[in-house]
């Protein structure tokens, strides 16, 4: 029924006598159709007659000619409509139907990304089950993401147009993708080292970029809000001078605000060619830059349990707004360009190649003045100095061939690549030394949180180089997978060999020493689904996953990598006659060898064993009627350490759960289309009760933020503004003061403050 390329014919051959029986739920080929077009369904009994090919025979009923139809399913460059989308190549690098994937896959549209005023990532994500963006709280220099318990999806399973961002997890060099940029985010669930080698357990995220189209579309966007945040983008695509050329797009964003923040600004200009070239009718070259400055990344800073979550040990807490650095030493400039190539060729209707490849750039000035804790007088805090640069140069490709079979009544659908990731990253750190005969040990004045002094310069000694390394990271790895399909029933086997060299060059000693590891690792996947004629897809899956660590160990090399796996059970829905897409699903998933921060000098690492998260999770996104329109998502996460640890501050106890890890996520946003074309939104998102720290005695209260959003097409009200819409969004609706997560007593992060955004935009 699918053949590579996006291509779908459904054949419908409805014959004999149809009254009064129950007409089949849609199937994958018709869910296919709907991204791209109104899907057209199985005719019901009361619409018999006006069926094409329709005649009438005796006893009342209907005879129905065979009735052919023939559409594009949206390929993995087309784009979004509203809330729902039914493809995605997230957990299986091919163009597949949700309804045919046996693993969890949420997406988010660009619909729902602009309806919701996403400002980044964070942003995007919030309304998705299972993921928990709330670790930095409104601090928008890093995307910090939490998939089903397990941090470090912001790192190490960051995908852009699914190859990795070769962000460094050891380091500041992290790449941040703006979200205008966009087409689409999709959240594939559980381990996933099958197809893209070392993966934290709970999950990846690919961002999907938007890409050149055929027919011309010019978008203008401008906006203001509060904190004195204002900006503006654009967006033009369309045929190249010759259409028989190809397709061209360029995408630009740019903002600058005062963020919620004492003396801390943020900044962006970001800008996106791209040139879609068909170099023959079966070979496509895709060319894409992305290049993006962050004269001043926002803020990442933490405040005291005691003078956040808990008020009563020093009579009151501090603001959503304060902050515990310092104007003069607050600095974070991120520069980052990628280039990328992807070449695709059909060899036939059954056989296709594509090769894709990026150079990554990225560079990283830090400076930062930050407290850690009290200093035993009062209230004042005791503050650290950290500096750093760095340059990080990147390369990765992939390349696979793709091809379609039979062997009997099986289909196959095979893929089989190599890919190659390289990774160099050139480390300077800065600090001050610590000095303890000093009145101020650690070169930093302590700072008053509740009069702070912002103004005088709080360095009391100069700041010199305290680290100077290189960091390497090689990694090759071959995969294979069959995609099998007998009648109604999909079974997925998929496996991949990954081999992994790190290397850590001390330069700061004089003979330079080195820490050198060397893995191989072996990972798969077996799953099984059941597309049933009524729409429901019931499915099982296994799954594995490995990920080197970033530490050292206690002997100075460098530690092990973590294994993972996963049990999945789940069913999907797509409900007849409505454009709706449901899926609930219960894993049972563990990661071994987990390393937790020790106490000794230099900083190392050691394990904790393992932690096991188990949970159930559920999402519905869909139109309810033509005006009506849903996202709705739950979930709900067991995350315990299995072993009892203790050894120096390495401590781990059975049954506890780890620290900024919430038990539940629920959310819901509904929109309703008014007439004279104006839409309403609102909706809410909660966060259950986590825990400071991992013996679990500092409790974080749970939380629930409302949001809401109007938007207008003004072109229903004076022809003179067509393509004009205006669109208001407030986040935070009620300004709840809130702690969105923390990470020992000394670390605690404030959720954002109520921001309101007015948007106008100018489509023509």
């Amino acid at each position: 029924m699918k053949t590579i390329g996006g291509q779908a014919t459904c054949v419908l051959v409805l014959t004999g006598a149809l009254g009064g029986l129950p007409v089949a739920a849609a199937s994958s080929d018709q869910i296919r159709n709907r991204d791209a077009e109104t899907p057209v369904p199985a005719p019901t009994p009361a619409k018999q007659s006006q069926a094409a090919g329709a005649t009438a025979v005796e006893g009342g009923s209907t005879q129905l000619g065979t009735v052919n139809v023939t559409g594009q399913y949206p390929g993995e460059d087309a784009p979004t409509h509203g809330y729902t989308a039914y493809t995605s190549t997230g957990a299986t690098k091919t163009d597949t139907p949700l309804m045919e994937t046996p693993q969890t896959v949420d997406v988010i549209t660009r619909q729902q990304i602009s309806d919701q005023g996403s400002k980044n990532v964070n942003d995007a994500l919030r309304y998705t089950p299972g993921v928990f963006t709330g670790i930095a709280g409104a601090s928008t220099r890093q995307d910090a993401i939490q998939l089903r318990g397990f941090s470090g999806g912001d790192v190490n399973n960051a995908f852009l147009d699914g190859m990795r961002l070769m962000s460094d997890p050891g380091a500041y060099s992290n790449f941040q993708i703006d979200p205008f940029m966009l087409e689409r985010i999709d959240v594939v669930k559980g381990p996933s080292s099958v197809l893209y080698g070392r993966a934290q357990p709970g999950g990846l995220v690919n961002y999907v970029t938007k890409r050149p189209q055929a027919e011309t579309e010019r978008h203008l966007q401008f906006y203001g809000g509060s904190f004195d945040t204002y900006g503006g983008g654009f967006d033009f695509t369309g045929a190249l001078p010759k259409k028989s050329w190809g397709n061209y797009r360029i995408v630009g964003h740019a903002e600058t605000s005062d963020t919620q923040y004492d003396v801390v600004k943020s900044e962006r200009y970001a800008i996106m060619p791209e040139v879609d070239l068909n170099l023959s009718d079966d070979t496509d070259l895709l060319l894409q830059a992305y290049i993006q400055h962050d004269p001043a990344a926002g803020f990442h800073g933490s405040v005291p349990y005691d003078l956040s979550v808990n008020g009563d040990a020093y009579g009151g807490t501090v603001s959503p707004s304060w902050v515990d650095t310092d104007a003069g030493h607050e600095k974070f400039d991120r520069q980052q360009r990628m280039f990328t190539y992807a070449l695709t060729h059909h060899v036939n209707d059954h056989v296709r190649l594509r090769s894709t490849a990026r150079y990554s750039d990225l560079e990283t000035d830090l400076a930062q003045v930050y407290q850690y804790g009290f200093t035993g007088n009062g209230a004042d805090l005791t503050r650290y100095y950290t500096g750093a640069r760095e340059h990080l140069k990147a390369f990765s490709t992939d390349n696979n061939i793709q091809f379609e079979f039979a062997t009997g009544a099986i289909q196959h659908e095979m893929l089989a690549g190599v890919d190659y990731q390289q990774r160099f990253n050139r480390v300077h750190d800065y600090g001050i030394p610590y000095d303890a005969s000093s009145s101020v040990p650690t070169g930093v004045k302590p700072l008053d949180p509740f009069d702070p002094n912002y103004d005088d310069d709080p360095l009391v000694r100069s700041i010199v180089e305290t680290g100077n390394a290189n960091r390497k990271l090689k990694q090759f790895g071959g995969y294979l997978q069959d995609q099998m399909t007998y009648k109604r029933l999909h079974v997925l086997l998929s496996g991949r060999e990954d081999y992994l060299r790190r290397e850590y060059q001390d330069l700061s000693t004089a003979d330079g020493a080195t820490a050198k590891r060397s893995d191989d690792a072996f990972t798969g996947r077996v799953a099984v689904l059941y597309e049933s004629q009524y729409g429901i897809s019931p499915y099982f899956s296994y799954s594995e996953a490995f990920n080197p660590t970033a530490y050292s160990a206690a002997n100075g090399q460098i530690a092990e990598p973590t294994k993972s796996n996963q049990y999945e059970i789940g069913v999907k829905y797509a409900p007849r006659g409505v454009n709706a897409l449901l899926t609930i699903s219960l894993y049972d998933l563990t990661q071994k060898n987990v390393q937790q921060r020790t106490a000794v000098t230099p900083i190392t690492f050691a394990s904790v064993g393992d932690i096991q998260s188990r949970g159930v999770e559920f999402t519905a996104k869909g139109d309810i009627t033509d005006d009506l329109h849903v996202i709705a998502g739950y979930s709900y996460q067991d995350v315990e350490y299995q072993n009892d640890v203790a050894s120096g501050s390495v401590t781990a106890h059975k049954g506890d759960t780890p620290a900024r890890t919430p038990n539940q996520l629920a959310s819901l946003w509904v929109t309703y289309d008014f007439p004279k074309r104006i839409s309403a939104g609102l909706g809410g998102h909660y966060v259950g009760k986590s825990y400071a720290d991992g013996r679990n005695r500092l409790k974080v209260p749970d939380y629930a933020v409302a949001d809401a959003m109007v938007k207008a097409d003004l072109g229903a009200w004076s022809s003179t503004l067509e393509g004009v819409s205006l669109r208001v969004n407030a986040n935070n609706l009620f300004d709840k003061k809130y702690v969105a997560s923390c990470f020992g007593a000394q670390s605690c992060y404030y959720g954002e403050e109520r921001n309101v955004t007015a948007t106008v935009d100018y489509r023509f």
